[in-house]
């Protein structure tokens, strides 16, 4: 039978009911770590994918009155440079943060680098591309 304390206690921080207090990690300390924003960076670019083969497929199917290229190009500005956002803030002199890049699996990895290289280097964004080649280089040798 469930004991009804239990549960309750499990939503009280009073220190009667902790016993024996373990550390938490909160959403914002994960989300400032390195493999945060690695997941982040690979999740955003891998998702678009996806989501871009599900749309044209869909699309194909619709026929739609608006311009599919124009938004498949908004759409791409904003996930390349949200994800860039995450990944940006990644330094490869940091050894936690050297740590992140060896523990993260290469090939997801290594296929997100890839794309957003291509489509800073289509936009003429060499400040962003040399950034991303200086992680896939890290990458490659793991």
């Amino acid at each position: 039978m469930i004991n009804k304390n239990k549960i309750f206690d499990l939503f009280s921080n009073t220190p009667e009911n902790k016993v024996e207090e373990k550390k938490h990690v909160s959403i914002d300390d994960f989300m400032n770590s390195p493999f945060a924003k690695i997941g982040m960076f690979c999740k955003l670019i891998i998702n678009h994918n996806v989501f871009h083969q599900k749309l044209e497929k869909f699309l194909k199917q619709e026929n739609p009155s608006y311009n599919v290229e124009n938004t498949k190009e908004a759409a791409d500005f904003g996930i390349f440079n949200r994800s860039f956002q995450y990944i940006s803030k990644i330094d490869i002199d940091n050894p936690n943060h050297l740590k992140a890049l060896v523990g993260f699996d290469p090939k997801i990895f290594n296929k997100a680098l890839n794309h957003s290289i291509l489509y800073f280097e289509t936009n003429e964004e060499y400040e962003k591309c040399a950034h991303l080649f200086k992680i896939q280089q890290i990458v490659k040798e793991i």
